[in-house]
């Protein structure tokens, strides 16, 4: 049988060039993401810049659990206890203390002890390492020099100094103190202990975790691996980089397997004649099976290792617009890796034989009578298993509605318009039929009407398909994204009543004196200083990362109006809290009890509940009081000041109060409506990265199962020819034929959509004070426009030459 299927391949080359191509596609979109995933899960792989010289680092906890980071920028803090405990570690020779606490000149943003100088190499350029508390060393290049007064900005406020000395090394910026003065200055936390030993740093490092065995969140670094301990702030794009090309590969492999396990299908189908005639000439079922699995494994080799190799070519180019787009750091890209493209290769290869096992049962147990059959396609449209599949796939949306809430709902909205499209393309072979004849209706003439009925047939899914899942992707995740942030938007606005907000005025942020200087500007009624966090929780045996805001809470009330629901904001001061109802009803918290909490820096804290809040979209789950930004953040400095101005308040006092210290102040609408701006263009790139691949892939799926369908129907366009038509009109049949099938398609796109809008709307309602529906008219107006041009262009390039080639 294996020569047989050498033979029908080269007999139907278009055939097998048709799924080749489509195991191809699928398989390169899958590399793609992988490649880029790959690079983004193991991140830069570069040497430490700070650490660079001790043997071992020990650093405080990178999460709240394993497998749960910090935020992008803060740092988990040790015991102060820890240092002598090291001290006395066999081996060691040398400890120093690293401390880290904000202090903002020039390009530095942290300071530091002048004994952890030492942890890199340096050279002092000019003067002398600070002596007393009130001087400074700096890193070069600075334009200042020993003996220069100079303000730097804390989270105490601004603190002069002055200048003892230039430092130069391949470090990070950073201002140097006296040991003293930077543990004030850090308020006694220590940001990692550095060790030198006399040894092996590796046995130094068991030795280190052996005497730290009762500390189990501490971690013990070496080589590379030293670079953990520093901040990075490209750790949240990476984070994000990672989620997005999960989320992307995810994507990609539904709908390669699902369009690849198709066109097989599609292909066998047709072919039913052919296996009747085999079976007729004394083929055993078991021969028609492995007949079909022989083609489709060699289809499903060869496309896979072309796949593989396109991956490889554009994985980079992708993983370089994803830097320059702002989702991944600056200068991300891919790099080479098996295992992606092993996962690649095998899902091409399981999904075209999934999707020709079920064909070559089918074929098994064609009769040889029915080789004497005109239809080329299975009299059964529908099966048992694809009423049950689709069924179950809109089932599955119903739990999802309420997940659309959470912080992650566009995550769980891509999961709902994948169950959609996946149920509208199981149930096609029923709902495409009929949805020919509302646009056929109007057809007149021979040619229309008889591309009419011949759409309206069994052929019609399958030349739908792709076109319901190329709109259906692009329509439903652009509207659902769109409505999602247009009604967190609304929301949100709702709730502001400040008439101003003071901003950065550069990339640098605020200075933690804005809040002081907008108090006392006359007219000032409220200045509520905001900084977005995140706080974690263990709900059961999850640990859960929740949107947290750091803010005065008696202050609150003059700039916002926070939906409360028990309690109140004015004791939202000292260690308390203030927890929607859904955070505080997963742990039955209520006002007075105590929530046990995560912070910023991974710090384990008991805070009082002083409030709850109705859960409303867009606004934090939990709320901080203000002072535990400096204690547990290592930027405690508002991201933006709410401001209240009483009658007499003018904008330009505030404003002259301000720029000093680095602020601007803008109307609040213009701040949200800037935002908003930013979010939706990220949303918008994010989704371009997730599904723009898939929707390419399925677009040039329109192509391929026109050109696979016409190519098989070869022989009836030629008849047409003989029985007197002309070349131009079985163009005509074809054109319209494939026009009718896009026009289905299309029709059960917008089903989809409307559906994906509808469970938003729903899953929505309870938390947004309205629900604001956004639809992209032009972008998918040009989707459905393109989708059918390429189907009907396809279907007239691959019909030229039969229609042409026979003569009456």
């Amino acid at each position: 049988m294996i020569g047989l299927a050498a033979r029908s391949l080269a007999a139907r080359w278009t055939g097998f060039a048709g799924s080749t191509a489509a195991i191809a596609l699928g398989v390169a979109v899958c590399a793609v993401a992988g490649l880029s995933l790959a690079a983004a899960h193991t991140g830069p792989g570069e040497p430490p810049r700070w650490y660079q010289n001790p043997d071992v680092v020990v650093a405080g906890p990178g999460g709240p659990a394993p497998g749960i980071a910090l935020p992008a920028g803060d740092r988990g803090y040790l015991p102060p206890r820890i240092a002598d405990r090291l001290a006395t570690v066999d081996g060691v020779r040398h400890v120093v203390v690293d401390r880290a606490a904000y202090a903002r000149l020039d390009g530095a943003a942290e300071a530091h002890p002048w004994s952890a100088a030492r942890v890199h190499p340096y050279t002092l350029a000019a003067g002398r390492p600070p002596a007393v508390d009130g001087e400074v060393a700096v890193a070069a290049p600075t334009r200042h020099r020993p003996g220069d007064r100079v303000t730097v900005d804390t989270a105490g406020g601004p603190l002069s100094l002055t200048v003892s000395g230039v430092l130069a090394s391949g470090a990070p910026p950073a201002l140097y103190l006296t040991d003293a003065a930077a543990a004030r200055l850090a308020g006694g936390r220590v940001a990692a202990v550095a060790l030198w030993g006399s040894g092996d740093a590796a046995a130094l490092a068991a030795r280190v975790r052996a005497a730290l065995a009762g500390e189990p969140r501490l971690r013990v670094l070496t080589g590379d691996g030293r670079r953990a301990a520093e901040p990075d702030p490209d750790a949240g794009l990476l984070t994000a980089a990672t989620a997005l090309l999960g989320e992307a590969a995810a994507v990609a492999a539904v709908v390669s397997a699902f369009t690849v396990g198709g066109a097989f299908a599609v292909t066998a189908q047709r072919r039913r004649r052919e296996f009747a005639l085999l079976r007729t000439a004394g083929a055993t079922p078991r021969q028609v099976r492995r007949l079909v699995l022989g083609e489709a494994l060699g289809a499903a080799v060869a496309g896979g290792l072309i796949g593989c190799a396109l991956g490889v070519v554009a994985a980079p180019p992708f993983a370089h617009w994803l830097g320059r787009s702002g989702l991944a750091p600056s200068g991300f890209t891919a790099r080479f890796a098996v295992w992606p493209l092993a996962a690649a290769f095998a899902l091409g290869l399981v999904a075209a034989l999934a999707g020709a096992w079920a064909a070559a049962r089918r074929a098994a147990r064609t009769r040889p009578v029915e080789a004497l059959r005109e239809a080329a396609l299975d009299r059964r449209a529908m099966t048992p298993v694809r009423w049950v599949a689709g069924a179950v796939c809109l089932a599955g949306v119903v739990p999802l509605a309420p997940l659309l809430r959470a912080p992650e709902g566009a995550a769980y909205l891509l999961l709902v318009v994948l169950l959609l499209v996946s149920a509208a393309a199981l149930l096609a072979p029923a709902l495409a039929p009929p949805l020919v004849r509302l646009p056929g209706a109007a057809a007149r003439g021979p040619a229309l009407v008889l591309a009419r009925w011949s759409a309206g047939g069994r052929r019609t899914a399958p030349a739908a398909t792709p076109v319901l899942m190329t709109v259906a992707l692009a329509g439903a995740t652009l509207a659902g994204t769109a409505t999602l942030s247009a009604s967190q938007a609304a929301t949100v606005r709702d709730h502001v009543t400040a008439p101003v907000v003071v901003t950065p005025a550069g990339p640098a942020p605020l200075s933690p004196a804005v809040t002081a200087a907008a108090r006392g500007t006359p007219g000032v009624a409220g200045a509520l200083p905001v900084k977005q966090a995140f706080a974690f929780d263990r709900d059961g045996g999850t640990v859960r990362q929740r949107p947290a805001w750091y803010l005065d809470g008696p202050a609150a009330a003059g700039t916002l109006r926070l939906p409360v629901a028990t309690g109140s904001l004015d004791g939202l001061t000292g260690d308390t809290v203030a927890v929607t109802r859904s955070v505080a009803g997963a742990h039955g918290w209520t006002v007075g009890s105590h929530a046990a909490l995560w912070l910023g820096d991974g710090a384990a804290v008991r805070l009082r509940v002083v409030a709850t809040l109705h859960d409303r979209l867009g606004l934090p789950t939990v709320l901080l009081p203000w002072r535990l930004a400096a204690a547990h953040s290592a930027l405690p400095v508002p991201d933006a000041v709410y401001i209240g101005l009483s009658g007499g308040g003018t904008r330009d006092a505030l404003r002259a109060a301000v720029a000093p210290l680095g602020g601007t102040v803008v109307p609040t609408g213009t701040y949200l409506s800037t935002v908003d701006a930013e979010f939706d263009r990220l949303a918008r790139l994010a989704l371009l990265a997730i599904v723009g691949m898939a929707v390419l892939y399925t677009g040039v799926s329109i192509a391929n199962s026109q050109v696979m369908a016409v190519a098989a129907r070869a022989g009836e366009l030629a008849a047409l020819r003989l029985a007197g038509a002309t070349p131009g009109q079985v163009r005509r049949i074809v054109a319209a034929e494939a026009v009718l099938a896009g026009a289905a398609g299309v029709l059960l796109a917008a089903a989809v959509t409307a559906a994906t809008l509808a469970v938003v709307a729903a899953g929505l309602g309870p938390v947004a004070t309205r629900v604001s529906v956004a639809v992209p008219w032009p972008p998918l107006a040009v989707t459905c426009a393109a989708c059918v041009a390429i189907a009907a262009l396809a279907g007239l390039a691959t019909a030229h030459r039969p229609a042409a080639g026979v003569r009456p």
